[in-house]
């Protein structure tokens, strides 16, 4: 393993570094000293000042302290220094070998500035001052006490005869017990950041790891944390350092500049906000040109929750995300709230939409609040309100502790059953439980259309049916959010989810595109349209209700003008029949279950029917194009009349993004199609520009205003 270190110099290589010689008496036998480099003692002329330069490569200073630890006050006293620094790095490392710590102290300059004496003292030495003991307006506690009043030093003055400085006096002697070798480490004079420390400490920060691991991971790169060279403390001080310095003029400022800036690289960013009568920060939302393009393609179904206490405001963060053509999570942008009224949630959604082009999603999935349900129906009055079910079933967990009513929840929230058997089934439910006594079952049964399967069948769900999707999102936030960070902070950790996020949907696009699943099922003509248009996400669900195919039971068949009724039941419950209804000259299919309209792609009794009427590939009419693995393909998407509108141009701009990944991918596999890429490019450029140069840029010219930092915030509670 290769170790290294982060300290801020390396006192292990400071002789070699500092000039420093050592006298070697004309009387030695030897004629060196323990830990010194050799020398000839016949090269020594006289007695006073000639001193042998260390060798940098012996053997002897690279094994550690050897050449200080036997030295006497007497060997100390004969030392001779280029300069005062180097002196003052000497000094330091004896400390260091020893186990004290150096103090710069007192100092006299001539009469034209130059410094020519200089003391250096333990860092034990003197008491502290009385008057910080009489205080009595403080606020903080004392500071353990570290002083003894420690007479160990050295000191130097500067010889203007040879420029050289030369040893006074030196004390070795303390008045208390020095620091273990194993300890050094510890000592503020021997630890520091250097500058590459500080850079891969903030680099690891900025994507969301927290200070302790990256500590701990810098210590086991290093060999240790003795050999770490800085202590936790000392990266939690340069950490907060830094990110007061990014806020200096204000963290909102700092962050309104910021998404300034970002829109100035991406145009299709946008950030909007209002302040208080105070001028103070109330509502923020944003979203990059990524989010909304996805949001064109997949914002038919939008989710969107108040995470709490996710920044040092305590200001409700709100997440508006959907699901992609590969069932995965996909972010639409972000919002900072005032406050949980229906006024900020209204003013946060009406500027989803103005953003978005004004494209009304068909169903909006929430954690069912009453201010969020309000505004909702004043934005969105046409669209299907969901509750999300993770939300759903935590209150029914908190609430209720009968594992029977547990499963009954459960069965009333997924399962196919209609208005009558639910209405009855609460009913007996009610007395059983006494729901009755219950404020939060009354409440929940007040929204019975938002979140019960029977009153929800048909309605499109892209995926939030289940748990599992709402509960990874929060479970992902928190991996990257914490209640100390600024809203700057909370920013850029944001778009470290987002990249996240849109990295697992570039792997899922290029396992959709470059591989073939195999074929399994009995309908092998449709199965393998299903794998040409789908991607492996929606394919593996698909498949799923092709095989299934083979517990499907006949059970009549008539026709109705030009439509054929199919009559199905499911093996191992006869008393469940599916109404399946099939017209060959439209395409059109329609069944009982209403799988189609709440997954979007066709159910098993729709693969029965095609099996018996030898349908060779599933209709284009139940195939929804949201999940093609060209989903994002301009083409399917722009109508005309739509194309040159903000609408056009922002699925333009999505398809045109994901199309140069690939380029980029290809581009740098080799140096020669790097050239040709690079020459291709600059040239489309140049066409382009020249296309364009007679049209006037247009843009928002965005200025920095002066918005005050928000006050912290009382949240209604933890989702």
């Amino acid at each position: 393993m290769r170790l290294i270190n982060y300290g801020h110099f390396d006192v292990d290589t400071l002789i070699s570094q500092m000039g420093i010689s050592r006298f070697v008496p004309t009387n030695s036998r030897d004629g060196y000293h323990k830990g010194d480099a050799r020398c000839d003692p016949g090269n020594q002329t006289d007695d006073s000042a000639e001193f042998d330069v260390m060798n940098e490569d012996s053997d002897e200073e690279a094994s550690g302290y050897g050449d200080v630890l036997g030295l006497t006050a007497e060997d100390i006293n004969r030392m001779v220094f280029r300069t005062e620094q180097r002196a003052y790095e000497f000094y330091l490392r004896l400390g260091k070998c020893h186990g004290f710590g150096v103090r710069k102290g007192d100092y006299c300059k001539d009469e034209n500035g130059n410094l020519i004496r200089r003391r250096f003292f333990c860092n034990r030495a003197r008491l502290r001052d009385e008057k910080h003991y009489a205080r009595f307006d403080r606020k903080r506690m004392h500071k353990p006490e570290t002083r003894t009043n420690c007479e160990a030093k050295l000191s130097i003055y500067l010889d203007r005869g040879t420029s050289n400085w030369k040893v006074r006096k030196v004390i070795l002697d303390h008045n208390h017990d020095l620091t273990p070798i194993g300890m050094v480490h510890l000592m503020p004079q021997f630890r520091g950041l250097s500058d590459d420390a500080k850079v891969h400490m903030e680099s690891m920060h900025s994507y969301g790891l927290p200070t302790s691991k990256i500590v701990g991971y810098m210590s086991g790169i290093a060999g240790g944390y003795s050999l770490l060279g800085f202590t936790k403390k000392d990266a939690y001080n340069h950490l907060d350092k830094k990110k007061r310095g990014n806020i200096a003029d204000g963290d909102t400022n700092a962050t309104v500049v910021y998404l300034q800036g970002k829109a100035a690289a991406d145009p299709m960013s946008t950030a909007r906000y209002n302040v208080t009568n105070d001028g103070m920060l109330a509502n923020l939302f944003w979203a990059d040109g990524a989010s909304r393009a996805d949001f064109q393609h997949f914002g038919d179904v939008v989710a969107f929750d108040s995470t709490y206490r996710k920044n040092k405001y305590r200001r409700p963060l709100v997440i508006f995300s959907g699901t992609n053509n590969h069932r995965q999570t996909t972010i639409f942008g972000f919002g900072l709230l005032l406050d949980e009224t229906t006024a900020s949630y209204t003013w946060m959604l009406e500027n989803l939409l103005e953003v978005m082009c004004n494209r009304m999603p068909s169903v909006v999935v929430t954690d069912g609040d009453d201010a969020i349900i309000a505004a909702v129906r004043k934005v969105f009055p046409d669209t299907t309100h969901r509750l999300c079910a993770w939300h759903l079933q935590k209150n029914v967990t908190s609430n209720g502790n009968e594992h029977m009513f547990r499963d009954l929840f459960s069965k009333w929230l997924y399962s196919d059953m209609g208005i009558e058997e639910f209405e009855n089934e609460w009913a007996t439910a009610t007395e059983e439980f006494r729901f009755n006594e219950k404020c939060w079952a009354l409440q929940m049964y007040k929204k019975k259309h938002m979140w019960v399967s029977a009153y929800l069948r048909g309605k499109f769900c892209a995926g939030y049916r289940t748990t599992s999707r709402c509960e990874g999102l929060n479970s992902h936030v928190k991996k990257f959010l914490t209640s100390r960070h600024t809203i700057l902070e909370l920013v850029h950790n944001l778009e470290v989810l987002v990249r996240e996020y849109r990295n697992n949907e570039m792997v899922a696009q290029f396992n959709s595109v470059n591989s073939i699943p195999v074929m399994t099922t009995c309908l092998d003509p449709i199965e393998k349209g299903a794998a040409r248009m789908y991607t492996r996400a929606i394919f593996s669900l698909v498949k799923k209700e092709i095989d299934a195919v083979r517990v499907v039971n006949y059970v009549a068949k008539r026709r109705i003008s030009t439509t054929i009724v199919y009559t199905t039941e499911e093996y191992g419950n006869p008393s469940r029949t599916f109404i399946t209804q099939f017209d060959r000259n439209m395409g059109k299919f329609l069944c009982h279950c209403r799988f189609w309209e709440r997954e979007g792609f066709p159910c098993r009794h729709m693969f029965f029917v095609m099996k018996y009427e030898h349908v060779q590939e599933i209709p284009h009419r139940l195939v929804l194009t949201r999940w093609w693995k060209d989903a994002k393909s301009i083409d399917a998407y722009v109508e005309r009349g739509e194309a040159d509108d903000e609408r056009g141009f922002l699925m333009r701009h999505g398809a045109l993004h994901e199309a140069s990944q690939w380029l980029l991918s290809l581009s740098a596999r080799n140096q020669v199609v790097y050239t040709e890429a690079v020459k291709g490019i600059r040239a489309l450029c140049t066409r382009l520009v020249e296309a364009f140069s007679r049209n006037d840029a247009t843009g928002q010219h965005r200025k920095e205003g002066c918005v005050k930092d928000p006050v912290v915030v009382r949240t209604k509670g933890a989702p």
